[in-house]
């Protein structure tokens, strides 16, 4: 019953919501109590036990999972399904129901992770909520003592291998091969790109992090990304991109590439033969793995950090 705040009488009904009393008649609308916003709370959000999550149980079991997209995309804690104390962190995507798995990237040390909060943090920051870039290639900002101390570093090694053939991990010297090095005592492999451009292992936690453009991205064009793992053989990183057709529609997408080292290692069952090329190719299982409403960048910030804590990753 609505009653008149004035006469203290019964109101009289005029159309749905609005009421007239038959007094004095003052007419008002009927106050609908809204519930809190926190009544409402996504779901979604919640850590959630691994058996809601479709992956292939001969290899790998979640543990636990946080859902970032509602039945898409999720950020897992999973273990090996032949030993369960190697446990790592998985992003997965499906088409729907969490069933059908269409792309996941797999984030095995915390070093990688904390390079992938901090990059998704800089993305977040850095472009619009229709992926418009505002941000700017390289570091701006005055570089600190450590950088340069880690710059002068990264530039000696490169120095002697390309002076002196020096191994970057043992110091020895390397074996020349037509587009590599190998170091024939700890096993290490150099690549050469580009001109003279030496390619090996890089420690994650000494990477830049900074915005770049140069990807190897077949079928789309790259915006600007970071680089959040960069080893001789293996190569993450996060990229907006978007479609040559139409440049308008752009989308943030989670890059994981491999080379083939088998050919350039000479095991005695095949060596480098004539016309092979050191190119990077997909990760095997890495599939689709797009973000394209910008809004979920902070719940899937929130759930790395989340999950972080149940794997006991300090990554502050």
């Amino acid at each position: 019953m609505v009653e008149c705040p004035s006469c203290k009488i019964k109101m009289e009904p005029l159309v749905v919501g609005i009421f007239q009393c038959p007094n004095c008649k003052v007419i008002i609308k009927e106050k609908v109590e809204k519930k809190e916003a926190q009544e409402e709370e996504i779901k979604d959000d919640l850590v959630k036990d691994g058996k809601n999550f479709n992956l292939n149980r001969k290899y790998e079991i979640p543990e636990k999972g946080i859902v970032v997209k509602d039945g898409k995309f999720a950020v897992l804690l999973c273990h090996s399904a032949y030993l369960k104390s190697d446990r790592y962190i998985r992003l997965s995507w499906w088409k729907n129901s969490f069933t059908q798995h269409v792309g996941m990237m797999k984030i095995t040390e915390k070093d990688v992770l904390k390079n992938l909060i901090i990059a998704l943090e800089k993305i977040d920051k850095a472009f619009d909520d229709f992926w418009g870039w505002h941000g700017t290639f390289g570091n701006k900002k005055e570089k600190t003592a450590e950088q340069i101390e880690r710059e002068k570093q990264y530039d000696i090694i490169k120095y002697r291998i390309i002076e002196n053939r020096t191994c970057p991990t043992c110091q020895n010297k390397m074996n020349k091969g037509k587009l590599h090095y190998e170091c024939t005592h700890c096993g290490e492999i150099v690549v050469f790109e580009g001109y003279n451009q030496p390619i090996f292992n890089l420690d994650s936690k000494n990477l830049s992090l900074d915005f770049e453009g140069n990807f190897p991205i077949n079928f789309y064009m790259p915006l600007s990304g970071i680089t959040i793992k960069r080893l001789m053989g293996e190569w993450k990183a996060l990229v907006v991109i978007y479609s040559k057709n139409n440049p308008n529609k752009k989308w943030l997408r989670f890059y994981w590439w491999v080379r083939d080292l088998s050919s350039f290692i000479k095991s005695g069952y095949r060596e480098m033969g004539d016309g092979t090329q050191m190119g990077w190719s997909t990760q095997k299982g890495a599939g689709s793995t797009n973000i394209y409403d910008k809004k979920e960048l902070k719940k899937l910030i929130d759930a790395l950090k989340r999950i972080a804590q149940e794997i006991n990753w300090k990554i502050n």
